[in-house]
């Protein structure tokens, strides 16, 4: 896309031109893809609609791609040179193919929506898959795609597979994995989080046959690739859940080092352990809001040198690639990233660095347009950066602290009493992921052999590390000789994140273990009551939660006046969850300070679940007062859906034509050679009332997807066709249910609070309108085919205000719109 600026009686004049990006059935073209200087890309091929939307893609042992179809199958794809593109249909049974592979003369395939890893071969030799195998059935349930996700192939010989928190630990998988039984280990669990089982994302490892399986790590929400560094090191990027920004356990798009055992954190809905709890690991580096896909390593590729230790990651919905440039640093790395290329639309799935050392990339998934495309180093060749003395000596520590954090890892899977000699210094290393593998080697031991030497430590980060991991898996009966261990710690002497570490242990016993008795509360009422508030934000949401817990009599006063005076809405809202546990009888002070400040929270910030949470804890708070009080407050409190009310038109719009998707081709065709007004693209996004549902920017409501980006995902012609049929092709986040119940009644609309005992559904995203029915009531339930967009919405414009909207839309990816802005080449 270029772009001129020119002002003109000051009116700010935007002129694009999109030499033949919304060509139908034409992806990008390389003209609007920017890319890091002395690199070339080009367009290989874009799919015709018999080609499919593609997904997955791997190299065969002939240097052939294949690629992994959206909906149903696989294809082969001969790069004979650059005229000609032969394209082979190989499987016509495998659905929604998000991972593929070829390795040990095999095809390895992730079938998500077949509910599998299958192995494809040919056994003949005449170039044709003529065997195919079911290696392992995976307990996928879902309708968000979080599933069996991409496979690559380790250092070792073995494969491995990134899956979704929507699929179970398959049947079969070694006991003696090193990640195990995940639980959620919630001290105030959130009740609309309850009814939940212990699923989380997890990367399993097998071997070629698909004998052994095995759990090494897990805690993520939906990672859907993974690679391997120059080190042998594994990594992986999960994605975050958008909807949660602005609370207090939103966690942005991430990339995750892979250790052995590693537990990453992330738990169903509000459950989401903190970065911070000593018994997970960190993020390595957060890249902000995104879709996360493809991974692939530089090395040996034929880019400069100064790439060649980096990392490649894909962002499906920002149409971007970005080189991760990884910091040895300890046991682990530290990273930083820039953006390598980037293009709108350009819904990147998967890229491969061929054989002769470029890199190709595929978009497409949902159904859009897909493309292949290459990237060839074109420049002059950049050296790579020497290193000086420091750096050399922090090089070489790094390594060193790797090999050591790799020997504890033997012991995750492996029991033997020598072991504990051998990693019990390292409970009380300075590094956290040394700390962490040599306390996860200690639980792998038997609990006897040492459960007396942690109880007796006096060094105070072995001994936290050690009675971390006693809580964990000791016996039931262990409480009150950990708590005795931990009772001449004293807190001005600790840092904070032995604090933290300290009250983990509180917390995870509390969970795991046998009640308390009435002696041991009141002396930890009066110990942990009295350091509360802290003046670190993270020592009072967990001190919040343990005075809660412990019913200590004036919590309530306590976490009011914290929440009144904490900084961030996230820390109010921690605290306003919390006190929803409260079970002592409040003041009417206190209720008025909470109902006053519930007041205050409707203008919070953020996600679609920002208000459904505040939204929460007024209702569940509403129900503790009496009658009388409850209508009044519930008159106050009451909230109406109604976004930027002074933009919307008040006007009535008659009927200008009943618009069909195969209207307008031409005119999308040409849409970059004619003048658009994106000021009057904006007013028809207003007039048929687009911000009750999407955000575009800072306004509107997040009811639907974000439409801030959508030029960097979709054409113009995808614009337009969802506008025109949106039940064509709806976002999974964004699809309803239909339920229908045991009474007669047919309810559609999206679940809001899921339990053990009943559904809350919203029936009605424009005015909030809920539904709440016993989960015994559901006789079956569906994914609804109808979109919650009505169709007909474009029905009232002209043909000239829908192409202003669809200009106005796409240009929206790539500049600070103007309202005066005008679009021509």
């Amino acid at each position: 896309m270029f772009v001129n600026l020119m002002r003109n009686h000051s009116v700010l004049l935007l002129m694009v031109i999109c030499p033949s990006a919304s060509l139908a059935g034409r992806a990008t073209p390389p003209s609007s893809i920017k890319v890091e200087s002395g690199f070339h890309v080009e367009l290989l091929h874009s799919a015709l609609e018999a080609e499919g939307s593609w997904i997955s893609m791997t190299f065969d042992n002939r240097g052939r791609l294949i690629v992994g179809r959206d909906d149903v199958g696989l294809a082969r794809i001969c790069l004979q040179d650059q005229s000609k593109i032969d394209y082979e249909l190989i499987n016509e049974s495998l659905r929604h193919c998000r991972g593929v592979l070829f390795a040990h003369d095999s095809l390895y395939v992730s079938a998500t929506d077949s509910n599998g890893i299958y192995r494809i071969r040919d056994a003949d030799g005449d170039d044709h898959f003529d065997e195919i195998k079911l290696l392992k059935k995976m307990d996928y349930r879902s309708r968000y795609g979080h599933g069996p996700n991409q496979l690559v192939l380790g250092p070792n010989g073995m494969i491995y597979l990134a899956n979704g928190n929507d699929v179970s630990f398959p049947e079969g998988t070694s006991s003696d994995s090193p990640y195990r039984d995940p639980r959620h280990d919630w001290l105030l669990p959130s009740v609309h989080d309850l009814g939940h089982d212990n699923r989380v994302g997890h990367i399993l490892r097998f071997d070629p046959d698909g004998q052994h399986w095995e759990v090494i790590a897990g805690g993520f929400r939906n990672q859907f690739d993974m690679v391997f560094n120059v080190d042998g090191e594994l990594f992986t990027y999960d994605a975050d859940m958008e909807w949660d920004v602005g609370l207090p356990w939103y966690r942005p798009t991430r990339l995750n080092h892979v250790v052995s055992g590693g537990e990453y954190g992330w738990r169903w809905g509000s459950g989401k352990w903190p970065t911070y709890y000593p018994d997970s690991l960190p993020t390595t580096l957060d890249t902000g809001r995104g879709s996360p896909t493809g991974m692939v390593s530089v090395a040996g590729s034929r880019f400069p040198p100064k790439y060649q230790e980096s990392l490649l990651m894909a962002d499906w919905q920002n149409g971007r690639i970005m080189v991760v440039r990884l910091t040895p640093s300890g046991a682990s790395y530290t990273g930083e990233y820039e953006v390598f290329l980037e293009g709108a639309p350009l819904n990147v799935c998967d890229m491969e660095f061929g054989g002769d050392g470029a890199l190709y990339f595929i978009t497409g998934g949902r159904r859009s347009q897909s493309g292949l495309y290459r990237v060839t180093y074109v420049g002059d060749g950049a050296e790579r950066p020497s290193l000086g003395p420091i750096e050399n000596l922090s090089f070489l520590e790094s390594k060193r602290d790797r090999q050591l954090r790799r020997q504890l890892e033997n012991y995750h899977v492996v029991k033997e009493r020598s072991a504990i000699d051998f990693l019990w210094p390292c409970l009380g290393d300075d590094d956290r992921w040394i700390r962490y593998a040599a306390r996860l080697a200690l639980e792998r031991q038997e609990v006897n052999w040492w459960k007396q030497r942690a109880l007796a430590e006096k060094d105070v980060s072995c001994q936290l590390n050690a009675l971390l991991a006693l809580a964990r898996v000791g016996p039931t009966n262990v409480q009150k000789d950990l708590f005795a261990a931990m009772s001449h710690l004293t807190w001005e002497n600790l840092e904070v994140d032995s604090i933290l570490e300290m009250l983990r242990i509180y917390a995870i016993s509390f969970i795991r273990h046998a009640s308390l008795d009435p002696a041991t509360r009141s002396d930890l009422v009066l110990k942990l009551g009295s350091r509360f508030p802290h003046s670190d934000v993270r020592v009072n949401q967990e001190l919040g939660e343990l005075l809660v817990y412990l019913d200590t009599p004036d919590v309530v006063e306590k976490i009011l006046t914290r929440m009144e005076h904490a900084p961030s809405q996230q820390e109010q809202v921690h605290h306003a969850l919390g006190l929803l546990h409260v079970e002592r009888e409040w003041t009417s002070e206190h209720q008025q300070r909470l109902l006053s400040w519930l007041v205050r929270a409707q203008d919070f910030h953020g996600g679609k679940t920002v208000n459904a949470t505040i939204d929460f804890i007024r209702d569940n708070f509403l129900e503790t007062l009496e009658e009388d009080q409850r209508t009044d407050w519930q008159k106050i409190l009451s909230r109406t859906v109604n976004p930027s009310d002074d933009k919307l038109p008040t006007e009535f719009r008659k009927i200008v034509r009943h618009w069909q998707p195969k209207d307008l081709q031409s005119e999308l065709d040409d849409l970059g050679k004619s003048q658009r007004y994106l000021a009057n693209g904006r007013q028809a996004m207003t007039a048929v009332h687009c911000l009750k549902c999407h955000r575009v920017g800072h306004e509107g409501t997040p009811v639907g997807p974000d439409l801030t980006d959508v030029g960097r995902r979709y054409d113009a012609h995808k614009i337009w066709e969802s506008m025109v049929d949106p039940s064509k092709n709806v976002d999974p986040k964004y699809r309803q249910m239909t339920y229908f119940l045991d009474t007669g009644l047919v309810v559609t609309g999206r679940a809001l609070h899921v339990s053990g005992q009943k559904l809350v559904i919203e029936t009605n995203p424009l005015t909030a309108e809920q539904f709440a029915f016993p989960r015994e009531s559901i006789e079956s339930a569906t994914p609804s085919p109808v979109s919650p967009m009505p169709a007909g919405l474009m029905d009232t414009l002209t043909q000239a205000e829908i192409l202003d909207l669809v200009a106005y839309l796409i240009s929206l990816s790539s500049q600070e719109i103007s309202a005066d802005t005008k679009v021509n080449p």
